[in-house]
C-alpha cells in the first residue's frame, strides 16, 4: 500500500470552513505559547508532510513542505477543537456558535456530522506525519478521552442522572481538558527542555477552570448571551457546575453528595424539572436563576474559580513561573470578576437562606 497524498475536496469541509471563519477566544493556542516557554519545541523541520484545512488556503490537499513544529501543532489543536463544536452543537441542540446560526442549521446535520469526522481523521495523519510515535500515542489517548467525558456529560443529561461533583469534574478532565493535554503532549513529544516534566496536574486544573468558569458565564454573564442563546445550558438541559449544586443543595444548607437517587429540596427539584423540559421560555429561565442566586450556587461557582485560580498560581511558581500564562489566566478571570450581585450597595453572591423579599440580582443583568 502506498503513502498516497490525501487530498479532500473543499466543498466536503464547508462546515468547518464556515464555524472557523468566525475566530473563538484562541485559548488553546495562547496556551500553547505559553508552554513553549518552557518547553521550547524547535522551530521548523524540513519535509513533513501535513493535509490542510485552513481556510485561507484555497489548496486543502496534502502538501509536502518546511513546517514549523509549534505552528503545526497549533492548527492540529484547532482544527480539532473546531471539529468537535460541529458535533457539540448538534448534540446540544444548539442555535448560535459564536453569534451566528450553527452550522448544522445551514449544511445539515449529516454534512456536519461526516466533516467534522473527516477533520477529525485528517488531524489524526497530520500527527501521525509529525514523525512521532510519542505524538501519535497521545492524539489516541486523549481523542478517547475526550468522547469518553461527551460521552458521560450527555448520558447525565439524557437520563436525568444528577452527577455528584467529583462525577462532574472526572467529566470535564476528560471532555475539556482533553485537548489542552493533547497541546502540551504533542510539544513534549518535540521539546528540548523539560521533556519528563508531568504537567499533566497544572493542564487538568487548567482545564477544570476554564469549563467551571464558562459554566458560570453561562449563566450570569449579559455580554455572553448576546453570541450565544440566554442561559443556553438550561435550554440544553446540561448539568454544569451551578446547576449540580443548586440541585444537590439541601434544605439544611449540606451539599449531597449521594450517588444515584438523593433527597431534593423544593428548589432542587423545581430547577431539575426545568432542565428535564429544555425550555427557551425566557421567563422560566429567570426564574431558574433565582433558584440558583437562593442556593448561593453562583458564589459557590465563583469560590471555585477562585480556589482554582490560586491552585493554578501556585503549580505556575513550582514550575520555574510563567509570565505569559499568568497573564492569560488574569485575562480569564477578568468575566468572572465582573460577575457579582449587588445586595444593599454591597458586591456579593446569593447565599442559603436568603431572607424574605431581599433583592439577589446580577449587577450585569437586565431584570426590566
Amino acid at each position: 500500500m502506498t503513502d498516497q497524498p490525501h487530498n479532500p475536496p473543499t466543498h466536503l469541509l464547508q462546515p468547518y470552513h464556515y464555524i472557523s471563519s468566525t475566530p473563538g477566544k484562541n485559548i488553546r493556542s495562547a496556551l500553547i505559547d505559553c508552554f513553549q516557554l518552557w518547553l521550547n519545541v524547535p522551530p521548523t523541520t524540513d519535509n513533513d508532510t501535513s493535509s490542510n484545512t485552513n481556510n485561507n488556503d484555497n489548496d486543502s490537499s496534502t502538501t509536502t513542505k518546511s513546517t514549523d513544529k509549534l505552528t503545526e501543532i497549533k492548527s492540529i489543536i484547532a482544527s480539532l477543537h473546531n471539529a468537535s463544536l460541529l458535533i457539540d452543537d448538534i448534540e446540544d441542540n444548539s442555535k448560535l456558535r459564536r453569534g451566528n446560526p450553527v452550522a448544522h442549521s445551514i449544511f445539515g446535520v449529516a454534512n456536519c456530522i461526516n466533516c467534522a469526522n473527516y477533520v477529525y481523521f485528517l488531524a489524526l495523519e497530520r500527527c501521525r506525519c509529525l514523525g512521532s510515535e510519542e505524538a501519535l500515542k497521545v492524539f489516541v489517548q486523549e481523542m478517547l478521552n475526550l468522547h469518553r467525558g461527551q460521552g458521560h456529560d450527555i448520558h447525565t443529561r439524557d437520563s436525568s442522572t444528577v452527577p455528584t461533583e467529583s462525577q462532574y469534574i472526572s467529566m470535564v478532565i476528560d471532555k475539556t481538558g482533553g485537548l489542552f493535554r493533547l497541546a502540551v503532549g504533542l510539544m513534549q513529544a518535540f521539546a528540548t527542555t523539560h521533556q519528563s516534566t508531568d504537567f499533566v496536574p497544572l493542564v487538568n486544573n487548567l482545564g477544570l477552570y476554564f469549563q467551571i468558569r464558562d459554566d458560570l458565564i453561562n449563566l450570569a454573564d449579559e455580554e455572553y448571551f448576546k453570541s450565544k442563546s440566554f442561559c443556553e445550558d438550561l435550554t440544553e438541559g446540561k448539568f454544569s457546575y451551578p446547576i449540580i449544586h443548586c440541585i444537590r443543595m439541601g434544605e439544611d444548607g449540606v451539599l449531597n453528595s449521594q450517588e444515584g437517587d438523593f433527597v431534593k429540596s423544593s428548589r432542587g427539584n423545581q430547577l431539575l424539572s426545568i432542565l428535564k423540559q429544555r425550555t427557551e421560555d425566557v421567563d422560566v429561565k429567570r426564574y431558574a436563576q433565582r433558584l440558583m442566586f437562593e442556593a448561593g450556587s453562583l458564589q459557590y461557582t465563583r469560590e471555585k474559580c477562585t480556589m482554582l485560580k490560586r491552585e493554578i498560581v501556585s503549580q505556575i511558581e513550582e514550575l520555574g513561573g510563567n509570565e505569559p500564562l499568568l497573564k492569560v489566566l488574569e485575562m480569564l478571570d477578568v468575566q468572572v470578576e465582573k460577575i457579582a450581585e449587588v445586595h444593599d450597595g454591597e458586591e456579593k453572591l446569593g447565599v442559603v437562606g436568603t431572607p424574605a423579599g431581599k433583592d439577589y440580582r446580577l449587577k450585569n443583568l437586565d431584570y426590566t
